[in-house]
């Protein structure tokens, strides 16, 4: 009985073993491979993050450098440290249309192992674009612009920029640059790349140049340094031309201008006669000039805009001319003919004029406006009478006075007995009214005994200016003037 109940002991612990082997084992192995699970995908994170720093660094560094050329996007594989070449995996190109960003159909993925040269439709060309990667990296260019000095051959890239380091952070600015490179001085406009160069050559900068703030301010800058990045040398950094020596790798140069701190005084001068006030904008502030006025400037670059271009001078008006002025021309350092434009306020001078010349283009003159007539006949003619209707005959006599008279100046009619303004200059004068009106005359000679039918019978003007007949149809008016017209009888009908 007690073997039997031993025995029974012994098969229950096996059983309870079994069991929890059973559960024990799955259990295991789960939480075993879900550690190891997670240990591989925090491996693929932190592999997946580094490739994506690493391909943002590669493309910086120039493999690839990115150049947008407006038309086209060039991908360049130049001289850095990543060997062998990497690849770079295009998954979109978007633009930049209408405030929103489309996708550019293409054949997708586009991979760039070598110098590739993608040329874009018209549409999307002169658009601010970006190059979505299959890590995920989004490259932001502009027209003719570039991520990382590039390059066509092993000799490294070179990529020559300015700026202007204010307190918060530099601005890049446009300036000339001027270079033999090539082998011959040419000038450029910053930031410009050079690829496939190699040697050395000569680099100058101006020693100024300006940033326009969106208020309409000015900030200078004068040359401080020469800021590389990449295999170069220098034969000097503070000086604004230097010797550059390109030693086989990717290159930046950069010009670094401090913003100028001076203030001068500068003279508006407003060359004008008979002007009241002149209203001229310097770096945004407008002042009211007359005749002349001095401000505060810094120095360095200014932007002036002219606000008065045009302007009466009414002195005169009482004797019958008004003046009219307009905007000629300004100068400073240089003259201009533009009413805004940015000069230059010489940093070594005690002060500058800014001269602002007006001329006196053309005059507004007061006309009188008089007519009179004839009640005289033409020559041999005694009696004239309308045929008005078929009940009988009126007869019109020579106190008939005449009725819609105008002066006509260049086809403008003008009332008479009054006053009006024009702009001197040259016109043609006539003048306009009628007399008699209906199909025809009789007209009766005095040496005929009957009459005879002639056509409507009107008025001949003559004009009188200033009491002179003028004989020409063209008459120039430069003065006060006062125009009379005479009316006689035309002696130029024609029988029906």
């Amino acid at each position: 009985m007690r073997q039997n109940r031993g025995l029974t002991s012994a098969i229950a612990i096996l059983m309870l073993i079994i069991v929890v082997l059973v559960i024990a084992i799955p259990l295991i192995t789960f939480f075993t491979n879900n550690q190891q699970a997670g240990s591989t995908k925090l491996a693929l994170v932190n592999n997946y993050v580094y490739l994506k720093n690493l391909q943002v660094k590669q493309v910086e560094y120039g493999h690839p450098a990115i150049y947008y050329s407006n038309s086209s996007i060039e991908f360049f594989y130049t001289n850095g440290t990543f060997v062998p070449q990497s690849n770079l995996t295009i998954t979109r190109i978007l633009y930049f249309q209408g405030g929103v960003w489309l996708n550019l159909t293409y054949n997708y993925p586009i991979i760039v192992g070598a110098y590739k040269n993608l040329t874009l439709p018209s549409y999307v060309q002169g658009k601010p674009i970006i190059i979505v990667t299959s890590l995920g990296n989004v490259f932001f260019l502009t027209p003719k612009s570039s991520i990382g000095p590039y390059s066509t051959s092993a000799r490294g890239g070179l990529i020559i920029s300015a700026q202007i380091s204010e307190v918060n952070q530099p601005i890049g600015v446009a300036t000339n640059v001027t270079t033999n490179i090539d082998g011959i001085y040419r000038n450029y406009t910053t930031p410009v790349a050079f690829p496939n160069q190699s040697g050395t050559f000569i680099v100058k900068v101006p020693k100024y140049v300006f940033y326009e703030r969106p208020n309409g301010s000015i900030v200078t800058g004068v040359f401080y340094n020469w800021i590389a990045g990449g295999q170069v040398k220098l034969n000097a950094t503070t000086s604004s031309a230097v010797e550059v020596t390109l030693e086989g790798g990717s290159t930046s140069l950069t010009a670094n201008y401090t913003p100028l701190t001076k203030y001068i005084n500068l003279e508006i001068k407003v060359n004008a006669k008979n002007i009241n006030k002149t209203k001229v904008s310097v770096d945004g502030q407008t002042y009211c000039v007359y005749n002349t006025k001095n401000i505060s400037v810094p120095a360095g670059y200014v932007n002036v805009t002219i606000e008065t271009l045009q302007y009466n001078y009414t002195g005169n008006e009482g004797k019958g001319i008004i003046y009219h002025y307009s905007y000629s021309s300004t100068n400073l350092s240089s003259a201009f003919t533009s009413p805004s434009f940015i000069t230059f306020v010489n940093p070594a001078s005690n002060g500058s004029i800014l001269n602002i010349y007006y001329v006196n283009d053309y005059n507004f003159v007061e006309i009188n406006t008089l007519y009179d007539y004839s009640n005289y006949y033409p020559n041999n003619v005694t009696d004239i009478y309308n045929l008005t209707n078929i009940i009988g005959i009126e007869k019109v006599g020579p106190i008939k006075s005449p009725s819609g008279l105008y002066l006509e100046l260049n086809g403008s009619l003008y009332n008479y007995n009054t006053t009006f303004w024009i702009r001197n200059g040259t016109y043609e004068i006539g003048g306009i009214g009628s007399v008699y009106f209906g199909s025809y005359q009789v007209v009766y000679k005095s040496n005929q005994s009957q009459g005879l039918e002639y056509s409507a019978i009107s008025w001949d003007p003559f004009k009188f200016v200033n009491g002179t007949q003028m004989l020409s149809q063209v008459i120039t008016i430069n003065y006060p003037s006062d125009i009379t017209v005479y009316y006689e009888w035309d002696v130029g009908y024609n029988q029906l």
